[in-house]
């Protein structure tokens, strides 16, 4: 954590100077990523045998069935909800310069930066100390708390996106099994799909009332329904 924080820090000095504009990538995404690099070679021995050994590829096939199956439901929850209540939808727009097929490109490697250090190597490395839901749980209230900016708004929508990660953090966190990985593989994918519907709905303004209050409670939804299915499985 220490290390994904110092890397975050730099990573946000870096940006305005990189010309990319953060709506399309954001260069933060990357720290956690440093995180690991630097975690991995301080403690080599030592997270090699915290790490979880793979799973077939029919298994793993089935949990990417079931993450993606879980976003789309996602995206057509909050998409119901903006219909009705009136909320104008973005849709696939491009993003400044950027056609929406390269926003697509980045998002993806923007959430594979994330998730090799969430779901990659932080809950695995607790579920070694802890049950899974504590891990789980553990790396939600981490993974919230890094998006600091989330916190500056008000009280109701800081609420609802943090309800809304930990929600997502079930959702990905139950859904990715296997190794280092597998487990990036899984969540990575995962955390786009959330990104692109997040995005279809409301920009790059996710954090918008009432757009907030719908993800919120379309996460919780999808959350429960993952929990349902790992108990089904276990």
């Amino acid at each position: 954590m220490l290390s994904t924080l110092a890397a975050s820090v730099v990573l946000l000095a870096v940006q305005p100077h990189s010309g990319i504009d953060p709506a399309a990538l954001s260069l933060v995404q990357f720290g956690p990523t440093l995180g690991v690099l630097a975690t991995w070679l301080t403690f080599r021995k030592t997270v090699a045998g915290l790490l979880p050994a793979a799973e077939s590829s029919r298994r793993v096939g089935a949990s990417v069935v079931a993450v993606v199956t879980a976003c789309v439901l996602f995206w057509v929850l909050i998409t119901m909800a903006a219909v009705v209540s009136g909320t104008a939808l973005v849709g696939p727009a491009a993003v400044g310069s950027l056609p929406f097929a390269v926003f697509l490109l980045l998002q993806l490697l923007g959430a594979g930066g994330e998730e090799i250090g969430w779901r990659g190597l932080m809950q695995p490395m607790l579920e070694s100390r802890m049950t899974r839901f504590a891990a789980i749980s553990t790396t939600g209230v981490t993974w919230a708390l890094w998006h600091v900016q989330a916190f500056e708004a008000d009280l109701v929508t800081a609420a609802c996106f943090f309800v809304s990660t930990m929600a997502f953090a079930i959702v990905l966190g139950y859904l990715s099994n296997g190794s280092f990985r597998q487990r990036v593989l899984i969540a990575s994918i995962g955390h786009w799909l959330i990104n692109i519907a997040t995005y279809l709905l409301a920009g790059d303004n996710t954090l918008d009332r009432p757009q907030i209050v719908f993800i919120a409670i379309a996460a919780v939804l999808i959350a429960a329904g993952s929990m349902t299915i790992h108990a089904r499985q276990q």
